[in-house]
């Protein structure tokens, strides 16, 4: 589980695009390190994820 604080720290976090990996056009990764937040995240926290784009929303799949 994330703790309160990071959790309160990613409602408002915003994401630096040159530091995602564009797979396809409906497929990107997002290293921990592309998030940009008042509180720190590192990988073991947060992890890459997988967004994938399915009938209009975003999904994290993988």
């Amino acid at each position: 589980m994330i703790p309160p604080t990071q959790k309160k720290a990613l409602q408002t976090a915003t994401v630096d695009p040159e530091r995602v990996v564009v797979r396809t056009p409906d497929k990107v990764d997002m290293p921990a390190e592309s998030f940009r937040s008042s509180a720190t995240f590192s990988e073991s926290d947060l992890g890459t994820s997988t967004l994938e784009y399915i009938k209009g929303k975003w999904y994290i799949t993988d």
